[in-house]
């Protein structure tokens, strides 16, 4: 279950957080400001996933890696892992 958790924390997060909201909005009944409201978030947590998501290695072949390394010319290496 961590694992899983650690794997889609944003998407986990970003239900919770507008399920709760969905709770406070619609405690007194639904409105169209209530729904619009509920769109507007879901849609901001659906784009921000979809441009803040990692894309694929520059470097996919360890050799290309340490051609890059080896000319002589200063190399930034950034590691990061996708979860």
């Amino acid at each position: 279950m961590a694992t899983y958790f650690n794997h889609h924390s944003f998407v986990v997060s970003a239900l919770v957080f507008w399920g709760l909201l969905a709770l406070v909005l619609l405690r007194d009944g639904i409105t169209k400001r209530d729904a619009l409201a509920l769109a507007v978030v879901a849609a901001a947590f659906g784009v921000a996933w979809l441009i803040l998501r990692p894309g694929p290695g520059t470097f996919d072949d360890p050799a290309r890696a340490e051609a890059a390394l080896g000319r002589g010319q200063p190399v930034l290496v950034e590691l990061y892992s996708n979860y």
